[in-house]
């Protein structure tokens, strides 16, 4: 079973460990409720079943653009995210950006061009939108958002999930599931084979 390094980068607070613990259940990833990071440094989850026999590799970041409140300062952050993915050596890059737009920042789109230019073009990065619980219709997102995604230069054509990562049991019935399998299928279908 040949298993596929993918790594989850965003800002602090985007929900990308709630997204390994979706995942990979057995993770255990520490979570918060708020903007400030816990995650300290890369943590590698896995193999994570993705569906239709495929597994990957899950890996969790500190968080980008956490100034002088979190856990690194966000230049440090930066650096130590490229010097990670050199070594790593990533198939997929999912990029988490949370689809609350009063959180959503320039610097959102700068991060994400930014680290798609460190994997260049032989690495695929996507998009999950998370912290869409409360939008009745998370899939509806992206195409609600076209000129946001357009001001912060993700192109709109971004393969991308929109999602909630709260546990199931703080969801109405479906949404976890849906979300889960949702965010499995982007990945399984954007990993080169």
């Amino acid at each position: 079973m040949m298993s596929r390094n993918v790594v989850i980068i965003g800002h602090s607070g985007a929900g990308k460990s709630s997204l390994i613990n979706m995942l990979y259940p057995s993770a255990g990833a520490a979570t918060s409720n708020d903007l400030k990071g816990c995650t300290k440094a890369e943590q590698v989850y896995g193999p994570c079943d993705i569906g239709e026999q495929q597994y990957c590799q899950l890996h969790d970041t500190i968080g980008l653009e956490e100034g002088f409140w979190g856990l690194l300062w966000a230049p440090k952050a930066e650096k130590q995210l490229k010097a990670y993915l050199k070594r790593i050596r990533p198939q997929l890059l999912v990029y988490c950006m949370p689809g609350v737009r009063s959180s959503l920042k320039k610097s959102h789109g700068r991060n994400f061009n930014k680290f798609k230019s460190v994997v260049g073009n032989r690495v695929p990065v996507v998009v999950v939108v998370t912290n869409l619980e409360a939008s009745g219709n998370p899939e509806g997102w992206w195409s609600a958002n076209l000129d946001t995604l357009r001001k912060l230069g993700i192109p709109v054509s971004t393969s991308h999930a929109c999602v909630t990562t709260l546990p199931e049991v703080d969801l109405p019935p479906g949404l976890y599931h849906t979300s889960r399998e949702a965010v499995k299928a982007i990945i399984r279908n954007n990993l080169p084979s």
